[in-house]
């Protein structure tokens, strides 16, 4: 009855921090809007071409050159001379000679007038007049003896929205359990309580157990709220549901408990609002918020394996498209940490009522 009746309090404590709980699920959907909204329908990139798409086959291949979802990769807009681009205008694609088989030979001339000091931006156009020529070549010739097969991890190929806020799903789990795992430590010094806290008579698992289970009703509201919104903008759904609520409780308690060790070291609710933000993005983009770590070198991927939220990502992602992920290795991950950050947490607060003279 005592956790019970600890987690009761925790919650009845919402309305005195309740802009710092709307923060929680406020900001992590700002987020998804400012990155998925923006670019969930690709990026067209503009470009100047001499001659126009009127007087060359290979230019009119090139406009209709597009990404699997349908959208054109290039934006192509006639150029009135062939010369270099000033700094105020897109990269020139200059069609010098146009490619046509002659003689059993492929050939032509086209120059690429780069205008970008931006190197991923640079790789961007490279890689799309790259393709498209490829693909025009393939339209010259009756065949050829490179063959590309793919093989991919998942059944469909995911919009790019999707996926990322799939990714931003735990980044709202690692948040919020960080907020109100904080709010109900160091709230206890706003709420003038923490004098009472020392002095109650349960035990300290007692009161961290109390304060666990008000925080997961909350991060699970919470999260609720988050996935019915991401829904509606996406209507994707996990298609393994109890695997998916396994890893996101996992989560949660993980990050419940760190925000309580952080609530009580710094003891102020705005300042360890920040640093739980802060920290919550830290881990986040460091456990593969934007992509996986395999992109990023070896050294990402030696941290990430020390970060849950590496696993998280890989086992939210894993409920929601499938794919060859090792769920049980990721759920042991986070069952691991989970008990450190409890022990830990307990360790924490025993130790600061111990000094603060309560036990």
């Amino acid at each position: 009855m005592r956790i019970v009746s600890v987690a009761a309090k925790e919650l009845r404590c919402v309305r005195g921090d309740l802009p710092f709980h709307l923060a929680a699920l406020i900001s992590p959907l700002l987020f998804l809007l400012a990155f998925s909204l923006m670019l969930s329908s690709g990026i067209l990139l503009p470009v100047q071409t001499y001659p126009g798409t009127g007087d060359s086959a290979f230019l009119r291949h090139l406009e209709e050159f597009r990404a699997p979802d349908g959208t054109a990769y290039l934006e192509l807009s006639p150029a009135a001379e062939d010369a270099p681009p000033t700094g105020a205008e897109s990269d020139l694609i200059v069609v010098r000679r146009e490619p046509a088989a002659q003689g059993g030979v492929i050939g032509g001339e086209i120059v690429h007038y780069l205008n970008d000091v931006n190197e991923n931006m640079t790789k961007n156009f490279r890689n799309r007049l790259s393709g498209a020529l490829v693909s025009y070549v393939e339209t010259l010739r009756a065949g050829g003896n490179v063959t590309v097969n793919e093989i991919t991890m998942y059944g469909r190929d995911i919009p790019w929205a999707t996926a990322f806020g799939v990714s931003v799903l735990v980044f709202g789990a690692m948040l919020s359990g960080l907020v109100f795992g904080m709010l109900s430590a160091a709230g206890e010094w706003g709420a003038g309580t923490a004098v009472l806290l020392k002095l109650a008579p349960a035990a300290p698992g007692t009161v961290l157990a109390g304060k666990l289970l008000a925080g997961l009703i909350k991060c699970c509201l919470a999260g609720a709220a988050f996935l019915g919104i991401f829904y509606l903008l996406s209507a994707a759904l996990p298609v393994r549901a109890l695997p998916f609520a396994a890893a996101a409780l996992l989560t949660h308690g993980v990050f419940l408990c760190l925000g309580m060790c952080l609530g009580l070291w710094v003891r102020s609710s705005l300042t360890a609002f920040l640093l739980s933000l802060v920290s919550a993005l830290v881990l986040w983009v460091g456990g593969g918020g934007f992509g996986p770590l395999s992109y990023h070198g070896g050294v990402a991927n030696a941290v990430g394996r020390f970060d849950p939220a590496t696993y998280a990502i890989e086992l939210v992602r894993w409920c929601y498209f499938g794919g060859t992920a090792r769920p049980a290795a990721g759920f042991a991950a986070l069952a691991l940490a989970f008990l450190l950050a409890a022990g830990l947490a307990l360790a924490v607060y025993t130790g600061w009522a111990r000094r603060e003279g309560g036990v």
